[in-house]
């Protein structure tokens, strides 16, 4: 595009210049004699008219095409494989074997240590189907004897249970059976007898029989003997004619 500028611009100077060489060579001719003066020809006006010059389209550089070269195809070099004598192993020795140590003797099988537990210690039974202790006694100057109570487990009355008076060197006497409230008695005699008397419950067909009645020998004990004391006075504290005794059942 700058090349073309630069034409243009050329060719307008030249032109320039010869109208200007033109218009001097005019003038000294007319100025050599009298010479009729001529009509001036109007100069013909130049318009410069740019031709319009198409500016040339770039044309794309070739990408340069890959020229592929031949490589040459390698040669397979033929391998030669030389055998190598390999010496045959010698029997190496096998190491020795390791000689078994003697077997332990094996232990008895020791007990195992079982826990012991402390059995809760079995209450015996009683020996007896009643338990009888003294719970009174009262004064009296007109008899003397034993009485009491037999109840059951829950304090309840017992009925027709029997009970045995006696004392050392008397043969003893048998209550009649213990009435619905569980009461018995043993009548010991008039007045004041002042001793030692002993009671249990005995099984009354044990005893062994008397005119009237039934003595205490040979009578089977049917619980603990109790042992009362009848005192000589009957007046006073502590005096005691008739001792209590109560007999429950185990």
């Amino acid at each position: 595009m700058n090349g073309m500028k630069n034409r243009m611009i050329i060719v307008l100077v030249a032109i320039v210049v010869i109208a200007a060489l033109l218009a001097c060579g005019s003038g000294g001719l007319i100025s050599k004699g009298p010479t009729p003066t001529p009509t001036k020809t109007p100069r013909p006006t130049f318009t410069v008219t740019l031709t319009p010059t198409n500016t040339p389209i770039p044309t794309n550089t070739p990408t340069p095409t890959n020229t592929a070269t031949p490589t040459p195809l390698p040669t397979n070099t033929p391998i030669v494989y030389t055998a190598t004598p390999t010496p045959a192993p010698t029997d190496t020795p096998l190491p020795p074997t390791n000689t078994p140590k003697p077997t332990a003797k094996p232990k008895p099988p020791q007990p195992k240590p079982t826990a012991t537990r402390p059995k809760p210690a079995n209450t015996p039974a009683p020996a007896y189907a009643f338990t009888g202790a003294i719970t009174g006694g009262t004064a009296n100057c007109g008899t003397t004897g034993v009485k009491g109570k037999v109840k059951t487990r829950t304090g309840g009355a017992y009925a027709g249970v029997t009970v045995a008076v006696w004392a050392d060197g008397w043969e003893g006497a048998v209550a009649n059976p213990a009435d619905m409230y569980g009461n018995w008695e043993v009548l010991l005699g008039p007045g004041v007898r002042p001793g030692t008397w002993y009671a249990a419950v005995v099984k009354a067909e044990t005893c062994q029989p008397k005119p009237g009645g039934w003595t205490a020998t040979g009578c089977q004990l049917q619980s603990n003997k109790v042992a009362v004391t009848t005192t000589a006075s009957c007046s006073g504290q502590g005096t005691v004619q008739w001792p209590e005794i109560e007999f429950r059942q185990n």
